[in-house]
Parts: structure tokens; C-alpha cells; sequence
């Protein structure tokens, strides 16, 4: 592993100085042969890895060094990766280098917004960067970043501009150029920044939501919990950061980044594809619960009127979002059919059933906490990991501690969504005036009484919602995550399946798990029941649907040549 130290440029070469961005797949040895050749030629580099031992995703390291030396390196590392290399620039002085399945073996491509153009060695290679560099005006400095509204005087500027950085760095261009072919959102770095300003937001919340949420470490042993508190949550709210990717990748991730005093910081990477397809397919849940035409699980084929008819615009939805996967260069991508509304309808109320935003903001939520669970728990940079929760027992030791994750992120969640309905400030529901005054019976007649009774009936309702809705988001990860995983597996890509079949795995304990809180937990704690007879069983139609869409859908997405 590379020195976790700033970045400086070393090399002979007098020309042009690029900030390059190495992909590298571990489990192929391609990061250990990139660090190799970068050592001997004298580069200093950070280490940017996934979070967890089965982490997503490749290492990324990232340094400076001269047009030549990169040219040196890239060539050098073309028999040991998988696939061809492709080259690409980022921004006025970021080189993005990555292996490309597209690109066949020991090639290396300068990859421009509407073809490829080879070359032959690192003469070309060089070349090709220096003329590549000259175009374009430089980056404002420091990077434009969204600033923490909850943190601020905590946030860290560095770890918040290098989040931009990412941002550009992990774009898909043909992704980015296909839904919009004016290419200002990559030669914008505020438009990258204010793409990132409401997960920002998001990730405040679950930082809040876990200062006053009670906690046992991880440790269902500990039978005192304690409250983390605003000083230790300061403290982890300097080290985390989060953008959104403008790509159709559909897995979100977290890397580990040293900081330049020493600390390790982590940015959140968030799939805008897998957040706003959940938020659809949450949307139309309802729908899929209470469908009366649903034969049952044992029988997909078998299509009923009804039934036919309440799936055919989800159909419609899924297949606009899942065509944009990996769109082949210079593809004019059709823009997606969302079923949810994008903004909020008229005469809609926040948190009420019509509310598009609560959707979107608990798929956010939900997607982000998966990543930031380890982080708080402090096991990733002591490397130590939790005892493992009874409820877990039974599955291999890894999708144990994963299932953990999404069992405390649905929790998180959950909290922050609740913190998040304030107007002036984090809504904190009195509990115990929901005990003592939420019915539905009659109002009283005395005033002060009667308005207790609606304050009583606006923060249970509100509450409720929030529950709902993060119980939708977190069936509606899993449903998107199967759908993708069919996709993958379609296209010949049985890695990214494999991965996507193994969170999979998680969704029969996460969502026993759910109804267990549900039942025992929430009641205790809100005074309100949040358990509905025979919920599951909407649940299940949940899966029946996904299945079809894994069966019918997923074959008409695949071209013959894949």
C-alpha cells in the first residue's frame, strides 16, 4: 500500500503534471501489480480502498506525476489487467485510468465523448496526455463543495473538495453524455457540488440521528446503552463525506481515504440509479401490496387481468431505468418513465401520503446509512469487527455482519427521517403525549386538551409515515438489487451478480427483523402500533412481482450481441 501522505509529483519528466485516478481490481492482483510498477517509477500515491474485507468495487490510487511517467506506468500495467486499459480526462488535470471490458486485452484507448482513439506506446500515450491537457480551464481552488448544514464548523474542506473530485472521477461520460448532451455537468464542478447537496443533507441527519439514538456498539451483550452524543458525532461529521456518482452503476460504496493530518476519512459514493429506481418502485408498493389479483408466489406465470394490469406501468418504469445500464458510446440515452412525481403535487402536505420528497429521502437515507453503519461503529479503522447478533445465526460469519449493517441502517434511517420533518429545527415528537392522547375517537371539547390531542395525532402521523416509508425503502432496495443482479447476470457480467445475489441473501432476516421491531420495539418506545396484520404477505407479493421482472422484463433489456 501506497504512503497515506499528500501526493507530490517525481519523475524527469518537464511536462505537463496530471493528478491521476488508477482503478485497480484486488481481487484480480491488478492493484498489487499497479502499486508495483508506480513504487519503481518513483511516484508517491494515496491508497483509496473499499470499505470491508468482500468490499464492492476497485481500489483507486491517486496521485501526481508528470505525462510522461503516467504514460510510463499505464503502459507498463497492460498485461496485468483483466481487460484493456482506458484513459480519460476528468477535469483540467485529472486523468482517470481504468481497465474497460470494452477494450480488448493489452490495448490502451484515450477515451473522447463520442469514440475511442487508440494508442500504440507510451510515446503516443504521452503525447495524447499533453494534447489532452491543454484543453479546458482550470478548476476553481479549493473545489466548490456542498457545505455540512448541521456540521459546519466541523466539516473538513479537504475530504469535502475531494468528494467534488470523486464525483467527476467516477462518472460514467457515456451515461453522462447520453442523458444529457450539452456536457455542462462535467465541465461544471458547482453543478457536481450542488448535485451533492441534498445527500449532504442526509447524511446530517444520520449523523444527528445517531447522537441521540441509543446504542449498544454493536454489541447485543452491552445491557446498558449509551447515547453517543454531539461531540463524538463532531468528531466522525470531520471525517465523512458523501456525493452522488452521475453514473448507472447500481452499487453505492465507501472508500477509505487518509487525511492529510494523519485521521482516515471515508467519502460515500451514492447511486442516483439504485436511489430514484427504489423511490419508484416504493412509490408504487401500495399498489403491489394490496393486489387482489396476485396468484401467489408459487406461480408467476400465471397472469391475471388484474394483475396484468396493475404491473404494466411498473414494467414500463423498470425497463426505462435498467435500459441506461452501461449504454454503449455515443448512445443517446431516452429519459426514464418515473411513476413517482418529481416534485410535490399540488395540494399534497409534507409527510402525508401524496408526498414525493419523505420517498426520496428514506431510498437516500437508507443507501447511505449501509455505508456510514461501519463507520460509525468505529470498526473500520481499528480493523476491529462486532460480536454477531443472535438473530444473524445460521448464516455465514460475512453476511451476518453485512445483515447487521442493513438491519442498523433500516433503524438509522428510520431516526433521521423522523429528525428531518422539522421546519425550524429536528422534529423531536413528545412520545408521551402520543401515549396519553392519541386516539381516533372524537376530539375533546376542552381546548387545551384538544390541542394536545391533534399535536398527539400530527406527530403520530407523522412518525408512522416516516416508519412506512423506510420500511418501503428498504423492500424496495432489495427488489432493485434483484432486478439489477438479473440484468448483470443476462449481460455476462458475474462478478457485479454475484455481489448484487449476495446482499440478496440479507432480505429474509433483514425483513423478519423489521417485523420483529415492529411488533416489540416501536409500540414500547411510541406508544403506537406499527404493525399491521398480515403486512408480510404484501411483502411477498413484493417478491412475486420481482421475479416476473427478473423472468419477462430483464430478456428484453439484453441485446443479442451481449
Amino acid at each position: 500500500m501506497g504512503e497515506a501522505t499528500t501526493p507530490t509529483a517525481i519523475g524527469s519528466d518537464t511536462g505537463a503534471q496530471v493528478v491521476f485516478h488508477l482503478f485497480a481490481a484486488s481481487d484480480r492482483g491488478e492493484t498489487g501489480a499497479a502499486r508495483d510498477v508506480l513504487s519503481r517509477a518513483g511516484v508517491t500515491y494515496a491508497d483509496l480502498r473499499p470499505l470491508g474485507d468482500n468490499a464492492s468495487g476497485d481500489d483507486v490510487l491517486t496521485g501526481t506525476a508528470t505525462a510522461a511517467v503516467l504514460a510510463d506506468a499505464v503502459t507498463a500495467l497492460r498485461p496485468f489487467f483483466r481487460y484493456g486499459i482506458a484513459v480519460r480526462l476528468a477535469g483540467p488535470t485529472d486523468v482517470v485510468v481504468r481497465s474497460d471490458p470494452r477494450v480488448e486485452h493489452g490495448q490502451i484507448v484515450i477515451r473522447r465523448p463520442r469514440r475511442d482513439v487508440p494508442v500504440r506506446d507510451s510515446r503516443a500515450l504521452r503525447s495524447a496526455l499533453n494534447g489532452l491537457l491543454t484543453q479546458g480551464a482550470p478548476d476553481p481552488a479549493p473545489l466548490p463543495y456542498p457545505p455540512s448544514l448541521m456540521f459546519r464548523d466541523h466539516q473538513s474542506a479537504e475530504l469535502a473538495a475531494e468528494a467534488t473530485r470523486l464525483a467527476r472521477v467516477f462518472t460514467d461520460p457515456d451515461f453522462v453524455s447520453g442523458a444529457d448532451p450539452t456536457g455542462t455537468l462535467l465541465d461544471n464542478p458547482r453543478k457536481l457540488a450542488d448535485l451533492s447537496g441534498r445527500p449532504r443533507r442526509l447524511l446530517d441527519l444520520l449523523l444527528l440521528a445517531h447522537a441521540f439514538s441509543r446504542t449498544d456498539d454493536g454489541d447485543p451483550r452491552v445491557r446498558d446503552l449509551r447515547i453517543p452524543g454531539l461531540d463524538e458525532v463532531r468528531r466522525v461529521a470531520s471525517t465523512v463525506e458523501v456525493f452522488v456518482q452521475p453514473s448507472s452503476d447500481p452499487e453505492s460504496w465507501a472508500l477509505a481515504r487518509p487525511l492529510a493530518d494523519g485521521r482516515q476519512g471515508f467519502v460515500i459514493g451514492l447511486s442516483p440509479q439504485t436511489s430514484e429506481l427504489m423511490a419508484n418502485i416504493s412509490w408504487a408498493l401500495p399498489t403491489l401490496f394490496t393486489d387482489e389479483g396476485a396468484s401467489g408466489a408459487d406461480d408467476p406465470d400465471s397472469f391475471t387481468p388484474d394483475r396484468d394490469s396493475t404491473w404494466a406501468d411498473v414494467d414500463a418504469t423498470v425497463a426505462s431505468y435498467l435500459r441506461s445500464w452501461r449504454p454503449p458510446r455515443a448512445a443517446t440515452l431516452l429519459p426514464p418513465r418515473p411513476l413517482i412525481p418529481m416534485s410535490m403535487p399540488q395540494g399534497e402536505i409534507p409527510y402525508g401520503a401524496g408526498d414525493p420528497y419523505i420517498v426520496f429521502d428514506a431510498c437516500g437515507l437508507f443507501l447511505i446509512a449501509r455505508e456510514l453503519g461501519p463507520i460509525l461503529q468505529g470498526r473500520l479503522s481499528n480493523g476491529a469487527e462486532p460480536p454477531l447478533s443472535p438473530f444473524t445465526a445460521g448464516l455465514p460469519r460475512g453476511v451476518r455482519l453485512a445483515t447487521q449493517a442493513d438491519c442498523a441502517a433500516y433503524v438509522h434511517t428510520m431516526n433521521a427521517l423522523i429528525l428531518g420533518a422539522g421546519t425550524d429545527g429536528p422534529f423531536i415528537p413528545d412520545f408521551d403525549n402520543i401515549r396519553r392522547h392519541f386516539h381516533h375517537g372524537r376530539p375533546s371539547r376542552f381546548g387545551r386538551t384538544r390541542r394536545l390531542e391533534e399535536q398527539a395525532r400530527h406527530e403520530a402521523s407523522v412518525v408512522l409515515a416516516c416508519m412506512n416509508r423506510t420500511t418501503e425503502a428498504v423492500l424496495s432496495y432489495y427488489a432493485v438489487v434483484d432486478m439489477f443482479a438479473a440484468l448483470a447476470r443476462a449481460r455476462g457480467d458475474g462478478a457485479l451478480a454475484r455481489r448484487l445475489e449476495a446482499i440478496g441473501e440479507h432480505r429474509e432476516t433483514v425483513c423478519g427483523y423489521m417485523l420483529w421491531i415492529k411488533e416489540h420495539e416501536l409500540p414500547d418506545a411510541w406508544g403506537l402500533r406499527t404493525r399491521q396484520q398480515g403486512e408480510e404477505n404484501g411483502w411477498e407479493r413484493v417478491r412475486e412481482y420481482v421475479r416476473h421482472a427478473q423472468r419477462h422484463l430483464v430478456p428484453t433489456l439484453v441485446d443479442p450481441a451481449d
